[in-house]
C-alpha cells in the first residue's frame, strides 16, 4: 500500500487556544529540534470530521489510484493478508476519518485542524508533528519524494523517512515538556488513555493494515535515530535527518536494518526481480492484471511470527517488526493474472542465501505451503485459484528469473 500521509494516530488534537496561536507560538520551538528554519509561516484553517475524509479519499485517489486499490485488495486477500470480502480503501478511510483530528496537506501547504476538537493542554503535541511535515515540506518536497516511482516497498521506506521525522520532532518535544513540567502528569495519563481508546479499531484490523498504518511512525523514527530509539533525549541529528531526505531508504528492509542504510561499508539496496509477462503459460484468455512488490515488512506478516502487541514498549525496536523467515531478502515482485472469474497472484522472492531462502518458505502462515515453489535462492508463491498442471509451469519458468 503506498503512502497517503495520513495523520498522526494516538494523540490526542485538544485546543487550548487559537489555532493560528498556537501554530505561531511554536513554529521557533519545531525550527530548533528540527535543526531547520521555515521558510515562510504555516496557513492554518479549519475543517469538518466529513471535510477530512474527504480529503483523504481525494490523496488516496492520487496517489494510490482506485483500480491499484482494487489490485492490491485482490492481490493481499488471495495471499492471505486479508479477510475475503475486506473493502481495503474503505476501511483505511474509516480509520483515518477516526484519527483525523488534524493534518498537513503538503499538496497546498496548510496545516489543517478539525472542527470536533476539543480544547486541552495536549494540543501542541499534534501541532508540532504536523509543523514538523510543513517545515520538511519547504526544504524536500514530500509530495514529490512520495510520489517518486511506482515501487511500493521504496514508497513506504519515503513515508518512513517523514512520518518519522514527525514523530522524532514531536517525541522530543513533549519529553521537554514533561522535564520542563510545562506538562503535567494528568495530561500524560490523558495521552495514554487516549492512546488505549483509539487502537482499539487497529487492535481489531489485519496485521498488514496495522503494520501499513503504524510502521512508518514507530519505524520511521527507530531508523532515523539509527535503529537506537534511547538517542532521542541526546537531541536530533539533522544532518541524519537531511540524508535521510536527501536520499531516502530504498526498501523497507533498510528501514527495519537501518545498519544497511547508515553504514556506508555495508549499505544493502534491494535490486529489482524482474518477471516478463507468463499469462501464455497459463492458456487462452488469461491476462496481466497488474503487477507490485511487498518488501520485508509485508513479507514478514506471511512468514514467521506476525503478532505486534501495539501496547508493548518494545514495540519501538525494529526487530520487533520482522522475523527470522522474512529476513534475508533480496527483492521480490508479484504478478496478478486474470481469465474472466478466476485470477491467480504469483509472488516471486530473491533471497540472499539458499537457508533464507528455505526460511521463508517454511515460515509461510497466510498461504499453504504446497502453495510454494522453491529452487535456489528463489521462492514462487502461487495463490488464487486452482491452476492444475500448469503451476508447476509457472512457477519453474518464473524461478528462472532468480537464476536464469
Amino acid at each position: 500500500m503506498p503512502a497517503v500521509m495520513t495523520p498522526l494516530l494516538f494523540y490526542m488534537l485538544l485546543l487550548p487556544e487559537a489555532p493560528e496561536e498556537l501554530v505561531a507560538r511554536l513554529q521557533p520551538v519545531v525550527a530548533e529540534i528540527r535543526g531547520l528554519e521555515f521558510k515562510r509561516p504555516v496557513a492554518v484553517r479549519t475543517a469538518t470530521p466529513a471535510q477530512a475524509r474527504a480529503h483523504f479519499a481525494g490523496r488516496a485517489k492520487r496517489l494510490w489510484p482506485e483500480e491499484r486499490a482494487r489490485l492490491d485488495q485482490r492481490v493481499y486477500a488471495q495471499l492471505g493478508l486479508l479477510p475475503a470480502g475486506f473493502d481495503l480503501m474503505a476501511s483505511l478511510l474509516d480509520v483515518l476519518e477516526e484519527q483525523a483530528l488534524g493534518y498537513y496537506d503538503p499538496g497546498s501547504d496548510v496545516f489543517t485542524i478539525v472542527e470536533s476538537a476539543a480544547s486541552s493542554a495536549m494540543a501542541p503535541v499534534l501541532v508540532v508533528h504536523e509543523l514538523t511535515h510543513a517545515l520538511d515540506d519547504q526544504h524536500f518536497d514530500l509530495d514529490a519524494l512520495l510520489q517518486a516511482g511506482d515501487d511500493d516497498d521504496r514508497s513506504a521506506a519515503t513515508a518512513a523517512v517523514v512520518e518519522g521525522s514527525g514523530t522524532a520532532v514531536m517525541s522530543l518535544f513533549l519529553l521537554r515538556e514533561v522535564g520542563a513540567g510545562r506538562l503535567t502528569t494528568e495530561a500524560v495519563r490523558e495521552l495514554h488513555r487516549s492512546e488505549a481508546q483509539r487502537a482499539q479499531r487497529l487492535v481489531a484490523a489485519p496485521p498488514v493494515l496495522q503494520r501499513g498504518l503504524l510502521a512508518s511512525y514507530v519505524l520511521g523514527m527507530a531508523f532515523l535515530l539509527r535503529g537506537d530509539p534511547t538517542r532521542l533525549p541526546g537531541g536530533l541529528p539533522a544532518r541524519d535527518l537531511d540524508r535521510a531526505f536527501r536520499d531516502p531508504p530504498r526498501s523497507t528492509e533498510q528501514v527495519l536494518h537501518p545498519e544497511k542504510y547508515w553504514d556506508d561499508a555495508h549499505r544493502d539496496d534491494p535490486a529489482a526481480v524482474a518477471l516478463p509477462d507468463l499469462s501464455a503459460l497459463l492458456g487462452d484468455g488469461w491476462t496481466l492484471r497488474g503487477r507490485g512488490n511487498l518488501g520485508e515488512l509485508v513479507l514478514a506478516t506471511m512468514a514467521g511470527d506476525s503478532a505486534l502487541r501495539l501496547d508493548a514498549p518494545e514495540l519501538a525496536q525494529p526487530s520487533r517488526w520482522t522475523n527470522a523467515a522474512a529476513a534475508g531478502t533480496a527483492g521480490d515482485v508479484f504478478h496478478h493474472y486474470a481469465n474472466d472469474e478466476r485470477s491467480v497472484t504469483l509472488l516471486l522472492t530473491r533471497w540472499e542465501t539458499e537457508r533464507d531462502a528455505a526460511e521463508f518458505q517454511d515460515g509461510l502462515r497466510t498461504v499453504p505451503r504446497a502453495r510454494s515453489y522453491r529452487a535456489g535462492s528463489g521462492v514462487v508463491v502461487l495463490a488464487g485459484d486452482p491452476l492444475g498442471a500448469a503451476a508447476e509451469r509457472l512457477a519453474a519458468q518464473a524461478l528462472q528469473a532468480v537464476d536464469p
